[in-house]
């Protein structure tokens, strides 16, 4: 699981360093620069750092400092684009909530099938 290692922010803008585990390789550290807009309402991207990059934004003396270390450092490399993994899978299909439990992808207790009809999870099983 991630742990959020720098949160630093100016205006509408705020940067996140991440560090998150691989597994064995590179000794199961791996971090991620993150950087949201609009006072954290839109996900601009996220870049990876190294080690080298990860010990200069630590050692930065102020939140200043680190926020300009950041900002420099997320305008060297090219940005990936934030996914949102809620949205991969797609409609449900009719098989839903026969062989596999429904799944909400609006409202509270509602999901949509292949046939783009609203169907309740609490429906008669």
């Amino acid at each position: 699981m991630a742990k959020t290692i720098i949160r630093v922010r100016q205006g509408a803008i705020a940067y996140y360093l991440n560090e998150s585990s691989t597994g064995a390789k590179n000794n199961g550290r791996r971090f991620i620069l993150s950087r949201t807009s609009d006072h954290g309402k839109t996900k601009d991207g996220w870049i990876k750092v190294n080690t080298t990059e990860h010990q200069a934004l630590i050692d930065a003396a102020s939140d200043a400092d680190q926020f300009a270390a950041c900002n420099n450092l997320y305008a060297s490399k090219k940005p990936r684009l934030h996914v949102d993994r809620r949205s991969i899978r797609g409609l449900a299909g009719k098989w839903e909530g026969i062989a596999f439990p429904l799944r909400v992808t609006h409202g509270r207790d509602a999901t949509r099938n292949a046939n783009n009809e609203i169907v309740s999870r609490h429906a008669e099983r």
